[in-house]
């Protein structure tokens, strides 16, 4: 009787099994203009569908990003950028949210259809897609949904590269940034320690450095990021110095571009974003809606941007006896408009004096510097 029992309870798990496996592995006939293309696959009760195999019935151009976790594909000429995990996408140059994250099972990439073809259906009036239970339907005025235009892909794929490291030493020139009470400057202390950034990755890196300024000059912040998106970046690292009312206070911390968390996150970012006063910029101050907004525009980096903080911060650590404050997010003006990972890492506080004297010492700042170099070798080998 017990073995029965036993039998019989395999048998239900072996059934309920399969049901699962059928209604999670299905897949949706595709019709454009009423002539069937082929099927594609779909998972999660029909809630996703396969993007790669909506790009091969299609025969659309496609390049996946498998560092990245990204694929590109097109409709009716519409370049698409999916990224993993992420819940928006990026139609040519807009920004458009899904209702879920993307998700990638293997080398398939599956997007939420309901919302991502509502998204199409409002792109063009030569086409829309109706969806049923079964089907996907497309209408259009020219018989395609593949690009006409050549689609040059080693183009794309060129943009993916790890190939160039953009170094901003935070303010320069009339900005001389915090000062220590010493007199020791902000501006000093963080081109000192990006040049010798700038060395050891020229050394022992095969990629492209690029120096927002290698000498004492001031530099709007917009046109930091200018030039890190000029230049097709695919780093960016934003170095300064902290200071602080309480001169008890100490550490190193890494931040990234989000909405403000806690009142000491907001001081840093205002205190950095003081010089666009000098820029004649005054009494402007970012929203919590501007870093929203600022935040979805970068979602498809905030992984790696959060990954590559952290790794400053670990190697950081290994290296210097002060406190680690951690990673953080805040509102900083230069960090809004880059088109790559990127943080803003703030190397000591040097409104505190014990602080300030290790800031000035040339060894410590090259135990920084290499601990910034560190954790972009380690971070390339993630990619």
């Amino acid at each position: 009787m017990k073995l029965f029992i036993i039998y019989f309870r395999l048998f239900l798990i072996l059934i309920f099994s399969s049901h699962i496996f059928a209604n999670n592995n299905q897949t949706l006939k595709f019709f454009e203009n009423n002539v069937l293309l082929g099927e594609i696959k779909t998972i999660q009760n029909n809630q996703f569908f396969s993007v790669n195999d909506l790009a091969k019935i299609t025969n659309s151009k496609k390049f996946i990003n498998d560092q990245t976790e990204k694929i590109i594909f097109y409709v009716d000429n519409k370049k698409i950028k999916v990224t993993n995990d992420i819940a928006f996408i990026l139609i040519e140059d807009s920004l458009y949210q899904l209702s879920s994250k993307v998700i990638k099972d293997k080398n398939d990439y599956y997007l939420p259809i309901d919302s991502f073809f509502n998204i199409i259906n409002n792109l063009s009036k030569d086409f829309s897609a109706a969806l049923t239970s079964q089907r996907i339907s497309f209408s259009t005025r020219k018989i395609t949904v593949t690009p006409n235009k050549k689609v040059d892909l080693s183009n794309e794929k060129q943009k993916w590269e790890f190939k160039t490291i953009v170094i901003d030493a935070g303010h320069g020139g009339k900005d001389p940034g915090a000062v220590g009470y010493r007199g020791t400057k902000e501006k000093d202390i963080a081109l000192d320690v990006a040049k010798r950034l700038e060395k050891k990755l020229s050394k022992n890196l095969n990629v492209k450095i690029v120096m927002t300024r290698d000498e004492d000059i001031f530099l709007r912040l917009s046109e930091r990021t200018k030039i890190a998106n000029e230049n097709n970046g695919s780093l960016f690292i934003s170095i300064h110095t902290n200071a602080a009312e309480d001169r008890r206070a100490s550490g190193f911390e890494t931040f990234l571009i989000g909405p403000n968390k806690n009142e000491a996150a907001v001081r840093v970012a205002a205190r950095e974003n003081a010089v666009l006063e000098l820029e004649g910029i005054s009494g402007q101050k970012l929203t919590n809606e501007d870093l929203i907004k600022a935040t979805i525009a970068q979602s498809a980096f905030a992984s790696k941007s959060e990954q590559f903080a952290s790794m400053v911060q670990g190697e950081i650590k290994k290296r210097v006896q002060s406190k680690d404050r951690g990673v953080k997010q805040a509102g900083f003006y230069v960090l809004m408009g880059a088109s790559m990972p990127n943080v803003l890492v703030e190397l000591g506080i040097i409104s505190n004096p014990s602080e300030e004297k290790k800031l000035r010492s040339p060894q410590y700042r090259d135990q920084l510097a290499t601990a910034i170099y560190r954790a972009v070798e380690q971070y390339q080998k993630t990619l």
